[in-house]
């Protein structure tokens, strides 16, 4: 009950006053950022996840993606995610990073000064506890769909491979994955 209500509010509720980037923009408190999204089709029992990890300069340092079943809502695969972000940047050894997401929902959760009473209460708590426990310094970001687009091309490529599939890129996404890093990128002058 407690994800629907905050998924009505996301939805309809008022836009944030502070107004998100149409770009991606590196970290600027970081050494990484790291973009995660799900993608999840209603009606469906498997999700794809993605995570994409870039350094301040803009470079796809790593990419990885997986499908996940019995998945029954959006919420759930953003969450997971979420999660393989964190322990994406933990496998890496980064000790700062700025984690990114298109769910306000997810973030708030993920708010350390709340307790989550979720259905995925359990998940979440764990993440904050591997957010204290792995890392000098974490930010975590909503952003808009568009600036997240290549870890969520990521999860679209792997949502239509067999169950429970996992894949991993150092450099060499997708050609698709790869326009949006590029496509992504803000213009310098």
């Amino acid at each position: 009950m407690r994800s629907s209500v905050l998924e009505y509010l996301e939805i309809f509720g008022k836009p944030s006053d502070k107004p998100k980037p149409d770009k991606w923009r590196p970290s600027v408190e970081a050494d990484y950022k790291i973009n995660a999204d799900g993608s999840f089709v209603p009606g469906q029992h498997h999700a794809g996840w993605g995570v994409a990890v870039r350094t301040a300069d803009g470079t796809l340092a790593c990419a990885r993606a997986g499908r996940q079943e019995h998945i029954n809502d959006a919420f759930a695969v953003k969450v997971i995610a979420m999660s393989h972000a964190i322990h994406t940047a933990a496998d890496l050894g980064i000790v700062r990073v700025e984690l990114e997401t298109d769910s306000q929902l997810v973030a708030g959760a993920l708010d350390m000064h709340k307790v989550d009473s979720s259905t995925y209460a359990a998940v979440i708590e764990d993440m904050k506890y591997q957010l204290k426990l792995w890392f000098s310094k974490f930010t975590i970001h909503v952003c808009r769909r568009n600036v997240n687009s290549v870890a969520h091309e990521l999860a679209n490529v792997v949502r239509m491979c067999e169950p429970n599939h996992f894949m991993e890129w150092e450099s060499d996404v997708p050609a698709h994955v790869g326009e949006c890093v590029l496509g992504g990128l803000p213009k310098h002058s």
